[in-house]
């Protein structure tokens, strides 16, 4: 239902939020998270390093370049990075889903974070999903060293999201110490070029807290009962990102998040659907609109917001096309 495509729509959870609030006496043997010193990257040519980017003028002749990141990677992550910082750096601001640095120095808004999913009625999250799926979950949180008892106080839904964290850093050869949107928000700190949010963190984790309880647990035991291939899936997902495959990602993405009729009853399908609808299209058209201001604005700026947003019928390169502007994808080679 949902195993990697999250990785292309949205900034995941951070951990350390409530992973650091409390500690175990016996800690069991923890998995190494990959981190951009542990990670080993393949041969490769850099030449075969194109991530998809485009650039789109409207009808007064005003400029802005789309993007889309992915939030994990290794060190191709890098050279897509050096192909990239020129155009960057020829921009008057850099658009992110949020400013991530901002919200890293923002003790407040990351507090803000916490309550979103704490639950505050003294029930635990043991009393939202069934005991043997709660050990599972719990086993894979051990394995990668981030469980404390404390994040029983925290809904389904946040569990969701510790779940597929816990599988990327102990199934994973990609870290998230590479993720694109990151490094663009460090590189325009470094030189000073002003940083726009998009969306907001806040918004974000509100749509990730709306999923309905059902879904948020068939999105827990899809992930655990997956996790053999997610690996696998992840890198295939990465490798088409890199070299900008889009016809090929879309499909990976679509293939990633349908559900199987005959695995999930009617009721929880639909709920599937309204949340990717929401998670995709229906923020797509705001960020859209966000691209039309900017490029009404007369600055040039680099939109790079998770290359999901890019793609299909419903995409920002269709939807800006429909509005009258005329997006021609970048070529490395020119």
């Amino acid at each position: 239902m949902r195993r990697c495509s999250s990785l292309l729509l949205a900034v995941l959870m951070v951990l350390t939020l409530c992973t650091g609030c409390g500690s175990r006496k016996d800690e069991p043997e923890r998995t190494p998270k990959p981190t951009a010193e542990t990670v080993q990257t393949p041969d490769f040519d850099p030449a075969d390093v194109t991530p998809a980017m485009w650039k789109v003028t409207d009808d007064a002749g005003h400029t802005l370049y789309l993007f889309g990141t992915i939030h994990v990677g290794d060190g191709r992550s890098d050279t897509a990075l050096e192909k990239i910082l020129p155009t960057v750096d020829s921009c008057d601001a850099l658009a992110l889903e949020f400013d991530l640095m901002e919200y890293e120095q923002d003790m407040q808004a990351q507090m803000q974070t916490v309550l979103t999913f704490a639950l505050t009625d003294g029930s635990k999250v043991t009393d939202q999903m069934p005991d043997e799926l709660f050990a599972r979950a719990k086993d894979l949180l051990d394995e990668a060293g981030v469980y404390n008892d404390m994040l029983q106080s925290y809904n389904v839904q946040f569990w969701s999201t510790l779940v597929d964290q816990g599988v990327m850093m102990t199934r994973s050869d990609l870290s998230p110490d590479y993720a694109m949107d990151s490094k663009l928000c460090a590189h325009a700190y470094d030189t000073d070029l002003p940083v726009y949010s998009v969306e907001s963190a806040q918004e974000q984790y509100d749509l990730l807290n709306s999923v309905p309880d059902e879904l948020a647990v068939a999105m827990i035991e899809d992930t655990l009962d997956s996790m053999d291939t997610y690996n696998d899936d992840l890198s295939e997902m990465y490798a088409l990102w890199l070299s900008g495959a889009t016809d090929e990602l879309l499909a990976f993405i679509e293939a990633d998040e349908e559900p199987d009729p005959e695995e999930y009853p009617p009721e929880l399908i639909t709920m599937a659907e309204i949340f990717n609808r929401a998670m995709g299209p229906d923020r797509n058209e705001g960020m859209s609109k966000k691209a039309l201001e900017y490029l009404a604005s007369g600055k040039t700026v680099f939109f790079a917001v998770g290359a999901a947003h890019m793609l299909g019928e419903e995409g920002l390169v269709q939807l800006l096309t429909e509005a009258g502007c005329t997006v021609e994808r970048y070529d490395y080679a020119a």
